[in-house]
């Protein structure tokens, strides 16, 4: 594939410096690899790594090596979402994920936590030392990153949920917007929470076109967009290219492991539920044992705290292939997956 047809050449492609208007969104627990970033920028379009609580050498090594891969624009995303209010009962629910660990052979959790320091702003330094051209920001107010992005050199992306949420990214100074619909894998993006926790669940046919007409920058489309008829709609409500992150988890280039993508393979449309439970903030993933005996009777600690807690049960569920104790992050578009396919072949075969 060479040149992009005309049609799909739209103002996000001139401001990144892309050949077709789709965007792999930044997904964390290690699935975005430097080889699907690479790969992805290299087929034409922006590929982000998923860099939330990522350690700092590790960041830089993975940056350095989309580099060595690719000479095409590329993002890395973060979640700036403040910590919440809400359970501090740390020793309650290690009681309850103590299942879970005696399934994967770990020891039980410790009954007192204490939040680690936000590790952001030494990684968004590493971002700007190493010229990073794109920076993606999700589940917070995007506001004080602007400034110092755009004196870097580098464009932000803000992931949004509502139109007041769009409004606001926009006057802070945004470069694109990425507007989210409820049909999308992974963490709900509102800048907050509810008194009761819950967010708002607005579709992606509803959402997009009333952001694109409250904001002057290029729109993305998020959720539920699995092909070329995805992008299609998304460009057809006013957006001017496509986020999409579930139809990336089975790519050969992502770090999905093998119970995952096995679990994806079996899954349809109405597998999926939006819980807090596995780290604090509303999320969609699979139904799988890990969610329904939380769903159960669990109440998640706050954000944060919950994911500091169970992050032992989640690296050991992944790195033993458990996805039964794992968040298995994912959209509604399911049997839209396919198998066996690179990152470029995804990307071609939605443009074509």
């Amino acid at each position: 594939m060479t040149d992009r047809p005309s049609a799909l050449r739209t103002r996000l492609c001139d401001l990144l410096g892309l050949r077709y208007p789709i965007v792999q969104a930044g997904m964390g627990a290690g699935i975005t690899t430097s080889d699907l970033v690479a790969a992805v920028s290299n087929a034409g379009g922006l590929g982000i790594l998923g860099a939330h609580m990522m350690p700092a050498d590790t960041l830089r090594g993975a940056i350095r090596a989309i580099k060595e891969r690719t000479d095409r624009p590329f993002g890395v995303n973060f979640i700036v979402a403040p910590p919440e209010p809400g359970n501090t009962e740390v020793a309650a629910a290690q009681r309850f994920l103590d299942r879970f660990r005696q399934d994967l052979g770990l020891p039980p959790g410790p009954p007192n936590l204490a939040l680690p320091p936000s590790p952001i702003q030494d990684l968004m330094t590493i971002v700007f030392e190493e010229r990073v051209p794109v920076l993606s920001l999700g589940l917070g107010d995007p506001g004080r990153f602007v400034e110092p992005a755009h004196e870097q050199g580098a464009q932000v992306m803000a992931m949004v949920s509502t139109v007041a949420e769009a409004i606001r990214a926009a006057e802070c100074g945004v470069d694109v917007i990425a507007a989210q619909g409820a049909e999308a894998g992974g963490h709900r993006s509102n800048f907050t929470l509810g008194m009761d926790g819950d967010v708002p669940m607005v579709g992606t046919l509803a959402l997009v076109p009333q952001v694109v007409d409250a904001v002057g920058v290029p729109v993305l489309a998020a959720g539920g967009i699995m092909d070329g008829r995805g992008l299609a709609a998304a460009l057809a409500l006013g957006a001017e290219g496509a986020l999409m992150g579930t139809r990336f988890l089975l790519a050969r280039e992502s770090g999905t492991f093998a119970g995952y993508r096995r679990a994806l393979r079996e899954a349809t449309e109405v597998d999926t539920v939006v819980t807090p439970a596995p780290t604090g903030r509303p999320a969609r993933s699979l139904r799988n044992k890990l969610v329904e005996e939380m769903a159960a009777g669990y109440e998640p600690l706050s954000y944060p705290l919950q994911g500091v807690a169970a992050m032992d049960v989640y690296r050991a569920a992944a790195a033993s292939d458990h996805p039964d104790l794992f968040p298995l992050w994912a959209g509604q578009g399911l049997r839209l997956l396919q198998e066996d396919q690179s990152a470029a072949e995804i990307v071609a075969a939605t443009i074509a």
